[in-house]
């Protein structure tokens, strides 16, 4: 006996219809779940809201000497690390520095629990501020040698400018000056030979 399809208002086709898959009808099956929905049947696929990535952090063991340690005495001991380790890194970020420190102690900050990476990060505060400080001096003490140099420094910078036949220098004279001298100067130092020489050149004494 032939069906009367709703969907396409004419006599179901059946296996000829494009509804039909493996023998069943695709409407009818549709229809079907929708009335198991209405009378209180559990609908065949449950969809549920998205949720988000949990990740759950397993934290480390924490080493007994440090939970003894202040944050000034483990800066302290950075400062001693630094000095041993990177003596004459000049110009190794203090980031390096800590990461290199704490791993050499065994301290993996992220996995330590809240109040120990406190501690870590005060620390870490503290060495930065002393390093700078010590940077500073340096740089000072060094200014002030180069400042007694810098007449005696001008004076040979002009003789290789008229050696080389230049009325005038440019920054990038200046800077072929200081690598071909080997001179390891400060920038400010640099700046005022540029400007002190060329006075004198254009003075011609």
């Amino acid at each position: 006996m032939n069906t009367f399809c709703p969907f396409f208002n004419e006599t179901c086709k059946g296996n000829e219809c494009v509804m039909f898959r493996n023998g069943e009808c695709l409407i009818v099956s549709f229809l079907q779940s929708l009335k198991s929905v209405s009378e209180g049947a559990p609908p065949p696929v449950e969809i549920t809201e998205p949720r988000g990535i949990e990740f759950h952090r397993k934290e480390a063991e924490v080493p007994d000497w440090i939970k003894t340690r202040t944050p000034e005495e483990l800066a302290v001991e950075m400062l001693e690390f630094k000095k041993k380790e990177f003596s004459e890194d000049e110009d190794l970020g203090f980031h390096t520095i800590s990461n290199y420190f704490w791993k050499s102690k065994g301290i993996e900050i992220f996995l330590m629990p809240s109040d120990i990476q406190f501690k870590v990060e005060r620390a870490n505060i503290l060495a930065q501020r002393e390093i700078r400080k010590e940077t500073e001096i340096q740089k000072r003490e060094q200014m002030e040698k180069e400042k007694e140099e810098l007449p005696s420094l001008v004076s040979q910078c002009v003789d290789w400018a008229r050696t080389n036949g230049l009325k005038r220098l440019t920054m990038a004279d200046v800077d072929a000056y200081i690598i071909e001298r080997d001179l390891d100067i400060l920038k400010e130092t640099r700046r005022a030979l540029y400007a002190m020489a060329n006075v004198k050149l254009k003075s011609k004494k």
